[in-house]
């Protein structure tokens, strides 16, 4: 008991690191039929703890996982938080936190499908508002409510922004419900022809009310399970609710009626999988446009200069797994001389550094062949310093994959079947880079391996593929904004005709 004593007196140090690798010793890690479980052995001093600071001890193992790994336990502690807590919208919260988690492991599609579809049964005694159709039917412009809690600097900036600039002002009326912090951003959405309404601050029912008396026909939730406004959904506070773009799975509740998807992402073997009906785009179901100052310089392939391949990841750290840095071991083998570029924000942190090199080593990766670089505000010009990125799996990137390729870098990309697992195939697709697209990871090195063969091809490549992308259906504005209100036209038309 003594030693549990030190680990709450590490924490309330703020010691969290050395809290946690002492305190997990006393936890098992198993297997279940439902996903992953954290079991407390009844031997355990543990159980002399107080159940508050139990769950404290819960909430700095997850966040200590869930950035330095393996992402396995921060997803088991994440499990055992909703399952412990009584208050309940603490507990969709973390329920969201879970189901984030389990995007980062390799676990059954049906598995991860009923962990969403669990997450309806958590609002079955939530009540919802009753509509008159004949009120929303005299609507002069259909009303379209975007909800999110990322009107700011973020990944998402480049794709929802052609929302609220580019949009039919004849036919539909625009409302921003935003609850996220406030930055320069934050002023381009203001500027836009929208309402801005600003939710911080309201819970849940207010929320929705706020939205309820608003006459909104289309509310579009941009974020699902990133972050934690579904529960305003719950109460149905639009006759109309859908989902999609900032998330990439269901939302496993039946409030919601559709999820924005498109023709590389959806197909019968996906949409088994989502309690929402898909509404397909004809090409992505996202539009890439950059507004951040993008650097003009675009230069040949850096191995014509070094005399080596360098492949790289910009990818979010936590998304590189033990299964993808041994894929990417075989693809270093194949290449001699070939490095590793990795970024990201884990990389300012000592431990977040050490972390990385002993997964590297596990792997058989030699360090004298990586490099990690920490965040910097103009990580984009560091992309002329990579020939080919690599994409992660199971959970690719999407932000990041846009980035690269504007930049001029080609993307090695793998789809696992299912519809997030293809976010990257889309992408590609959508400027006509399918040979760069993989099913296997036997197709994933022998393609990235195929690539850093031919250096011409390299060359020619990172000075075009930023014109390839701006002549796509990745980047074409009015296109997009075009397929997406005719899809907006559709949905609601199709509900003033339901009986």
């Amino acid at each position: 008991m003594n030693e549990i004593k030190e680990i709450f007196q590490l924490m309330a140090q703020e010691r969290m690191e050395e809290a946690v690798q002492r305190g997990i010793k006393y936890f098992q890690l198993k297997f279940s039929t439902d996903g992953l479980e954290l079991v407390v052995p009844a031997q355990s001093p543990i159980w002399k703890v107080e159940a508050a600071d139990r769950l404290y001890f819960y909430s700095v193992a997850e966040v200590y996982y869930q950035y330095f790994g393996p992402q396995v336990y921060a997803c088991a502690f994440f499990k055992e938080l909703w399952q412990s807590t009584k208050d309940l919208p603490i507990k969709w919260e973390y329920y969201s936190k879970y189901l984030m988690q389990c995007h980062y492991l390799f676990i059954s599609k049906n598995r991860y499908f009923q962990a969403h579809q669990y997450y309806n049964k958590l609002f079955k005694d939530i009540w919802q508002f009753n509509y008159d159709k004949q009120l929303h039917r005299h609507h002069s412009k259909i009303r379209i409510g975007y909800l999110s809690a990322d009107f700011n600097r973020c990944v998402l900036e480049d794709f929802m922004g052609v929302l609220t600039a580019c949009y039919n002002q004849a036919d539909f009326q625009v409302y921003c419900f935003a609850n996220g912090k406030i930055d320069d951003v934050t002023e381009f959405y203001q500027s836009c022809p929208v309402e801005w309404v600003d939710i911080t601050g309201l819970n849940a029912p207010d929320t929705a009310r706020a939205i309820y008396n608003r006459e909104i026909d289309i509310l579009f939730d941009l974020a699902g399970h990133t972050r934690y406004n579904l529960p305003i959904l719950a109460y149905k506070p639009a006759p109309v609710q859908m989902c999609g773009i900032g998330y990439f799975a269901t939302t496993g509740l039946d409030r919601v009626d559709y999820f924005l998807t498109d023709k590389y992402l959806c197909h019968e073997y996906t949409s088994k999988y989502f309690v929402e009906k898909p509404l397909p785009m004809l090409q992505s179901h996202f539009c890439y446009w950059p507004k951040e100052e993008m650097p003009q310089e675009i230069h040949g392939a850096p191995c014509n200069a070094k005399g080596y391949i360098t492949f790289g990841s910009f990818n979010d750290p936590i998304k590189v797994n033990s299964t993808v840095l041994q894929t990417w071991q075989r693809i270093l083998t194949a290449v001699p001389n070939s490095r590793l570029l990795l970024k990201g924000r884990m990389f300012n942190a000592y431990q977040g550094v050490e972390t990385m090199k002993n997964m590297l080593l596990k792997a058989g990766i030699e360090l004298d062949r990586v490099e990690l670089r920490g965040f910097s505000k103009d990580y984009l010009r560091e992309y002329l310093d990579v020939d080919i990125a690599l994409d992660t799996f199971p959970y690719p990137g999407g932000g990041t994959t846009c980035a690269a390729l504007y930049m001029g870098v080609p993307v090695i990309t793998l789809g696992d079947g299912s519809h997030g697992g293809y976010f990257g195939i889309s992408i590609l697709k959508n400027i006509g880079m399918e040979a760069c697209c993989s099913y296997s990871m036997d197709e994933y090195v022998k393609k990235a391996v195929l690539l850093a063969s031919d250096w011409a091809l390299l060359h020619d490549l990172h000075l075009q593929l930023r014109n390839i992308m701006e002549d796509s259906p990745l980047m074409d504005k009015e296109g997009y904004m075009r397929d997406l209100e005719n899809n907006y036209r559709k949905i609601w038309q199709n509900y003033l005709q339901e009986e």
